[in-house]
């Protein structure tokens, strides 16, 4: 089968489509990735040794550093994760929207299927345009309506509560993001969705939900076309080994705490180096070994490692916690690993997953990026060092996550769609 992959957004929401079509090209799909990455990050190398092709376009979305730090701290300093999605629909996705169409009704005209990121609406409109099925990977199971999932910003009052809170939080979402949707497909020629969160996300033919079936049980009332299928990992040939620096920290001590945020850790100048001072204060007060994961050139000590990349699924079982900013990755990579968190979210769903990490007992309350210190981010440290329940809610989670496999079942999904 010829399938087309389509997708846009950061490293956290490439990776994942990068592992899907290595699986799917294992089976013997011809499978062709096409992607829009808002940095630097390229992908055409790790696809090619998997065994698929991949192009980028439109890439980066914000040549210009500085303009997408700014960005970033605009996000962070933005509280409603509504506004934060406006945010990020104006500045990162709408900009390149008739280029990723123009891409992907290429794509879709010579493909047996579609497979895209829920958000990328270009693509979606493509493959309705050229009649090609399509099918969504939404990375959330919690922007999923149900009775039994509380919507993310709003208060949990029961299943009857969530009932109401989600027609509240789809009637924001149709009044906001909805109207961008519509007036692309309209310029298409194709007709408008009634509900962003119910028919404009995700495929009626098949959504993909990237979260582990440990987080929740399938709840009742979602439509057939709902399915958990695991977090979507990349093969473990792609992952360097740890470099001899980080085995020696590692063996020379107590379990450190791992730091960083990701894609979203300042790249360089001050806010970088804030970041990192925030960090080393925090494990001095804490009393506990850091690897800090950032882009500094700065000597080790016996109680501090500075890397810029390392394997996570090879570290963080060997640390005591993980601070973290809670992209469905890392999160992932934490509770298989077996690690209790210390999460510091910064946008959109990350909160939704810091929330998914407290409700598990896996970590402690979250600290907002835009409110954190040194002070503060030490005390959920020793918290979560000094709580027996938080490891023990993690190892309890990696137990239930052992066999877990997103790529394969997803493709299983996709070939019994077929």
């Amino acid at each position: 089968m010829r399938i087309g992959i389509h997708t846009w957004g950061s490293e956290g929401d490439i990776r994942p489509f990068v592992a899907l079509g290595a699986a799917l090209s294992r089976r013997g799909h011809a499978v062709d990735l096409i992607y829009t990455e808002i940095g630097e990050r390229r992908y055409e190398a790790v696809a090619t040794s998997l065994g698929f092709t991949a192009r980028a376009i439109a890439s980066p979305v914000l040549a210009d550093p500085q303009r997408m730090d700014d960005l970033g701290w605009k996000l962070v300093n933005t509280r409603n994760p509504l506004e934060q999605g406006l945010i990020i629909s104006k500045a990162l996705l709408e900009p390149i929207a008739d280029v990723a169409y123009e891409a992907a009704l290429e794509q879709a005209a010579r493909s047996d299927l579609l497979i895209q990121h829920f958000i990328l609406h270009p693509a979606r409109a493509a493959a309705d345009k050229a009649g090609t099925p399509q099918i969504t990977v939404t990375f959330q199971h919690m922007m999923t309506p149900s009775r039994f999932i509380c919507p993310q910003a709003m208060p949990c009052l029961g299943e009857w509560g969530n009932v109401l809170e989600w027609r509240l939080a789809r009637f924001a979402l149709n009044q906001t993001l909805l109207k961008d949707v519509n007036r692309f497909r309209t310029r298409a020629g194709l007709p408008r969705f009634a509900d962003l969160a119910l028919d404009a996300w995700p495929s009626h033919r098949l959504n993909l939900l990237a979260s582990s079936p440990a987080f929740l049980d399938r709840p009742s009332d979602w439509p057939a076309w709902h399915q958990l299928c695991g977090f979507l990992e990349l093969p473990s040939h792609e992952h360097e080994s740890t470099s001899p620096d980080v085995d020696q920290f590692l063996g020379a001590g107590t379990p450190p705490v791992f730091m960083g945020f990701g894609s979203l850790m300042p790249e360089e100048g001050s806010r970088l180096l804030e970041t990192v001072a925030v960090f080393e204060e925090a494990a001095r007060i804490a009393g506990c070994r850091a690897i800090i994961q950032a882009d500094v050139e700065k000597a080790a000590t016996d109680r501090i490692l500075y890397i810029k990349r390392t394997p996570h699924k090879l570290v963080f079982p060997r640390c005591a916690a993980v601070v973290h900013h809670c992209g469905a990755g890392t999160t992932h990579a934490t509770l298989r690993a077996g690690a209790p968190s210390i999460p510091v979210p910064h946008v959109s769903d990350q909160f939704a997953w810091a929330g998914e990490l407290r409700r598990l007992g896996a970590a402690p309350r979250m600290l907002r990026r835009n409110q954190w210190s040194a002070n503060k981010l030490a005390s959920r440290i020793s918290e979560v060092l000094h709580s027996p329940r938080m490891k023990e809610s993690a190892v309890a989670m990696s137990a239930r996550m052992k066999d877990d496999n997103g790529p394969e079942t997803a493709s299983d999904l996709i070939e019994s769609l077929v």
